[in-house]
């Protein structure tokens, strides 16, 4: 009776789990999917490990230092202080929210205010008591370089090597190893209808968004074509 009951659970999970493993930049239920697969102990089925993983925007920073320090100040550098409580007091108060609550650990706003929540790899939520937990989750607060630029993993290995053999390249040899090209469908992964910021039939204008609120851009010396 025992291994029927443990075989129908297993069945159950391994649905979840392919059910809502290919939802883009889901929320919390894919992250309760994932560890009811995991703490069962078993393992993803039909769904491969992802090729590349999100290493945080610091890493970023040891090659792009003056667009990592402008996004610092960006309101997307500064996303997920604005889930604590008292932060942004009028801000949540035009928007009907209590300024009072912490929404830190609300995962219907860290999909958008922290660095590919839900996804493998990305933000988590963490446990309070667990420094290491703690640690890992905080390199990706924010809006980081990733949630735009994809998981940086490989890529960034390539700038390392461009940085330090000071070699021309080209962005093609980056988009081959997880780099990303930022599109509309990019930005409309959080600037859509959920958010407060867009109202119902309102079209999100990204001719005019893309050159605002984002880092600066500096010329890419070493990049061909």
């Amino acid at each position: 009776m025992k291994t029927a009951i443990s075989i129908s659970v297993g069945v159950l999970l391994i649905g979840t789990w392919v059910a809502v493993a290919a939802a883009p930049r889901p929320g919390g239920e894919r992250v309760a999917a994932v560890a009811a697969v995991r703490s069962a102990g078993l393992a993803p089925i039909g769904v491969e490990e992802p090729k590349y993983t999100y290493v945080g925007s610091k890493k970023c920073k040891m090659c792009h230092t003056d667009e990592h320090k402008s996004w610092a100040k960006t309101k997307m550098g500064q996303a997920f202080a604005v889930l604590q409580p008292d932060h942004s007091k009028e801000a949540k108060e035009r928007f009907k929210l209590d300024p009072a609550k912490d929404y830190s650990r609300d995962s219907a706003c860290l999909k958008c205010h922290t660095t590919a929540f839900g996804e493998a790899g990305g933000y988590f939520i963490p446990d309070p008591e667990d420094k290491k937990s703690a640690r890992a989750a905080k390199k990706l607060e924010h809006v980081g370089c990733e949630s735009c630029h994809g998981p940086g993993s490989e890529y960034i290995k390539v700038f390392m090597d461009i940085l330090m053999s000071k070699r021309k390249y080209k962005v093609e040899e980056l988009y081959a190893v997880g780099l990303e090209k930022i599109t509309e469908a990019t930005c409309a992964a959080c600037h859509n209808e959920e958010s407060m910021k867009i109202h119902p039939g309102e079209a999100f204008d990204y001719e005019k968004r893309k050159a605002e609120g984002i880092h600066d851009h500096q010329p890419m010396k070493q990049r061909e074509g």
